[in-house]
């Protein structure tokens, strides 16, 4: 924000509201979900994100920013964050995110999450999905809510940088994207290995949860099952490390077509 910095105060009927906004619940009911970290909070605005309002302990470090700023002390912050140590910068930002739109073009990739549960690795997936530039991440019923404090700090500012759908019923989802063209290639350890496959012009790669794997329900859906080779002293692979692997190769392969 140009110019003097207003004196504005963080109250207790606010910060109780804004705490309300580490509970799904609480996101829900507000539409808004909070980030917290310098470096998360400026990946936001340079990404033009829908940010109501910035909260710090040091205002002066948004002085060049053109939004809503509240001063809060070292005490509010611990309060407002589930760190152990927060930097003490936070952002509201609007939960925009909604449901599914069909990409267009006639190459894409999407990744749908099927019931992955912990926010770590619904945040790092959604990180590998902006990285080799995915359209689009389906999250899931069951699957960590993509607002979740622990998905976008493990997101980074990648977070805003691939379009995020929830879906409610993934099995219709899934059949949408197959109507439009796309084939749905699921990360199972039993799958062909990866670089045996030929990768779909439209894919949809769909990853199950961290220990059932894809669920029931949707593997009539599945085209095609793929699997990232690994030393065999070595059970399985984390599902992040996986994705990574897969949306790697698969960015390489569209990058060889365009070619």
């Amino acid at each position: 924000m140009s110019g003097e910095i207003p004196d504005q105060r963080l109250t207790r009927a606010r910060l109780r509201r804004l705490r309300q906004l580490r509970s799904a619940k609480g996101r829900r009911e507000q539409r808004a979900f909070l980030i917290d970290g310098l470096k998360l909070v400026r990946d936001a605005i340079d990404a033009a994100a829908p940010i109501t309002e910035v909260l710090s302990v040091s205002p002066q470090e948004w002085a060049d920013v053109s939004l809503p700023l509240t001063t809060i002390s070292q005490a509010d912050s611990e309060r407002l964050s589930d760190t152990r140590t927060p930097q003490g910068h936070f952002a509201v930002v609007e939960d925009r995110v909604g449901g599914l739109d069909t990409p267009s073009g006639e190459s894409w990739q999407v990744v749908a999450l099927n019931a992955i549960q912990d926010a770590g690795n619904v945040g790092g997936m959604i990180r590998s999905a902006a990285a080799f530039k995915a359209d689009a991440v389906i999250v899931g019923p069951d699957s960590a809510d993509p607002t979740h404090p622990r998905v976008t700090r493990a997101a980074t500012g990648a977070w805003f940088r691939v379009p995020i759908a929830r879906s409610s019923d993934l099995r219709s989802d899934l059949g949408r994207l197959r109507d439009a063209g796309a084939s749905v290639v699921a990360a199972e350890a039993s799958g062909e290995p990866l670089e045996g496959i030929e990768v779909p012009h439209r894919v949809v790669w769909l990853f199950g949860n961290e220990g059932s794997g894809v669920s029931t329900e949707l593997q009539p859906l599945v085209d095609q099952r793929v699997s990232v080779p690994i030393a065999d002293a070595v059970d399985s692979l984390n599902v992040n490390v996986a994705a990574g692997i897969i949306l790697h190769h698969g960015r390489n392969v569209a990058r060889e077509r365009s070619n």
